[in-house]
Order: structure tokens, then sequence, then C-alpha cells
């Protein structure tokens, strides 16, 4: 076999490489596309231009991009499009009025990340890459990219979906906290002189872990989170002082605090940009103290409840949240995967110790609550 024979019988074997571009997960893929469901819109002086999709099928959708003359309302067609899924490979089919005999122009699906889902062909001169990028649920974003003479030149249009119905995701939420015990007003004096007057505190990590109900929003923008979940608290206090009831009674505390609560909250979430990966947040939460255990001294000791440290808290505390999270999935597959990183506040009086059996507010006004700073990743359940 000559040398030349053999190029050619190497290129027949290589043809279907180029002509079929397979890509992993490509069922996955497509059904993250079918979100492209629905009317899209964006508006323009000439008139608001329309692309319109619709499920045909399992492995099937079709659109249709339209132009709406601003003089009578009228519809003009400008192109019709249809992405298709055979065995691994999505193919995005544009048939534009008046080009290429009318006849549909394929463009095989070479990439899919967070920049969008890029289709090219490079046979074509303008386009020969068309680009739907999600931006959030609310909007799209179609860049192509081509060929005129020697330039190369890109356009971006922005359609914004009409009629959008309000979302619903169920989350899984698991993080890492920092705790602290915040101390403010006065509490008793100390028996012992060598003893600073107020706690001293310092943080401990400890854990979190929850569900979220996450109600979008007809408008996009934002969202209400309604958390349920168990938050594992750890701090340390170094405290001594004593409370006057048929005799004085001096206490001591150098113990680490094993908290668990139940925590509720309704927070509203603010997208910042339009692509939706960064937001806000800040909301009210209420939670009920399950447990507490407690690690060191603790003095008196004995029988009496009123000696026990693990009764040293008050069971309801609420507060507010406030926090950023940041859209990051990992994995293959997209499950709407957030990062999140938030403070909580507690606002309420958990103090049950430093005014115990105290009569006389001048000695037992201080406050005690929980203070700390949550890590956390959440992702949709839905999404599976």
């Amino acid at each position: 076999m000559s040398l030349r024979q053999f190029g050619l019988l190497g290129l027949l074997f290589c043809t279907p490489l180029f002509l079929s571009a397979q890509i992993e997960d490509a069922d996955i893929i497509f059904r993250e596309l079918r979100v492209l469901d629905g009317v899209w819109f964006m508006p323009q002086s000439r008139g608001d231009r329309l692309q319109v999709w619709s499920i045909e099928n399992d492995s099937t959708l079709t659109g249709r991009e339209l132009r709406i003359k601003e003089e009578d309302g009228d519809t003009v067609l400008l192109e019709t499009m249809r992405i298709e899924l055979r065995g691994q490979v999505i193919t995005y089919h544009q048939t534009i009025r008046g080009q290429n005999d009318n006849d549909p122009i394929p463009f095989e699906l070479t990439l899919a990340d967070y920049d969008g889902y890029l289709f090219e062909n490079p046979k074509q001169v303008n386009p020969n890459k068309i680009r739907y990028r999600l931006l959030g649920r609310r909007e799209i974003q179609v860049w192509t990219e081509g060929q005129r003479g020697n330039r190369t030149v890109n356009t971006e249009n922005v359609f914004e979906r009409e009629f959008t119905p309000a979302g619903l995701e169920f989350r899984v939420r698991a993080g890492i906290n920092m705790t602290t015990i915040r101390a403010t007003g006065n509490f008793p004096a100390s028996s012992d002189p060598a003893i600073a007057k107020n706690p001293v505190t310092s943080a401990r990590p400890g854990w979190e872990l929850g569900t979220q109900f996450r109600f979008k929003g007809s408008g996009g923008f934002i969202t209400l989170n309604v958390e349920a979940g168990l938050m594992g608290r750890y701090s340390h206090t170094k405290s001594a002082f004593f409370v006057i009831t048929d005799s004085v009674i001096n206490y001591a505390r150098d113990v680490t605090y094993s908290q668990t609560w139940l925590t509720l909250a309704a927070i509203p979430e603010i997208n910042l940009k339009r692509d939706g990966r960064l937001t806000i947040l800040a909301g009210p939460y209420y939670s009920r103290l399950l447990f507490n255990r407690t690690k060191g001294t603790e003095e008196p000791t004995g029988d009496n409840k009123l000696f026990d440290a693990n009764n040293d808290f008050k069971k309801n505390d609420v507060g507010i949240i406030a926090g950023l999270q940041y859209r990051m999935n990992f994995g293959k597959k997209d499950l709407g995967g957030t990062l999140g990183l938030r403070a909580n506040l507690g606002l309420a009086d958990l103090d049950a110790l430093y005014n115990r059996e105290c009569n006389d507010p001048a000695f037992c006004n201080g406050r005690i609550g929980l203070q700390g700073i949550s890590l956390y990743y959440s992702f949709n359940l839905l999404g599976l």
C-alpha cells in the first residue's frame, strides 16, 4: 500500500470523529437545556424579539425566533431552531429565512460549563459558533461568533423569560461554625478578687446540618429561604461570682459548653448580579436548645439543679442571620451547589446562670448571647 493510499484510508477512518463531536454525560446536559422551555423576549427599538422554545420529546427541543413589528404588532419569523440528542451527540440546527436555501445548518455541542453551552460548525463562516448561557432561570444570553472578511465579529443578545413561574428548590445544607458567648452589661462581682468580674469567653468549632426550601419569585431577583436544621455549638467560658440566698454561694465556671440547637429561619436572599451567582441574605431566626452538656470545672457541685451547669442557659434564642452565598457546583451534574458564609447574632438574653436568686437588678443585669460564623455548602435535591 502506498503512502498516499495509507493516508486516505486513515482519513476515512478519522472522518466520523470530525462529523460527530461526542461529549460526556450528554443526556444530563440535554436535561439541563430543557430549562429553555418557554417564551423569552428582548426589547428593541424596531420591535421586540422573541425566542419560543418547547419540549417536543425526551431528546428534542424546538424553537422559533420572531420579531414583533412595532408599527402593527404582526410577527415576522426570523429563524427556527432545533436541539437534538442522538446518542452522545447534541446538535443545534439553525434555519434562517433566506439563507442556505432555507435548509437547517447543524452546530454540534463541544463544551458545556459555567460559561454556557457552546455549539460549533467550523465549516460555516458567519456564524461558526453559537453559545447559550443561562443567567439563572430568568435570562439567557445568546452569543455568536463568525468571520466577516478578515474580521472576527461577535453578537450578544440577552432574552428575558416571559411569565416566569415561581420556582421551588429543596436543598440540603451542611457546614461548620465557630461560636462564642457574647457577654454584656454588669455581672455579679466575684468573691475571688483574682478573677475578673465579667466572664471570659472564647470560640470553639461546631457543626450544622439542615434543609432549605427556596421559593424564587417570578422576578428572579428575590428568593425566600425557609430553613430548619440542627446546630452543634461549642463555646468556652471562665468566670467566678457569688449569689446571696440564705447564705453566700460561690460559683465558678471553667467549662466548654456543648450544645445542640434546633433552628428555624426565614431569610430573604437578593441576587447581586444578573447571572445570580453571588447573593446576599439577611433575616431572623429562632432556636430551641435541645441538649446542653459541659466539660471542665464547675463549682459548686451537688444534686441541686441550681448548681448544675447544664442549666446555665435559657431554652429559647432569637436573632438575625446575615451573609453571602456563591453558586459553586462540584461534579459534572449541576445540582445548583452553593457555598455560603454567614454570621449569626443572638439578640435574646440566654442568662440563666448569673442572675440566679438575685433580687437586686444592680447585681444581676448582665446579659449573655450566642454569636458565631458559619461556612456551609448546599445543593438542590430536586436536581437529582
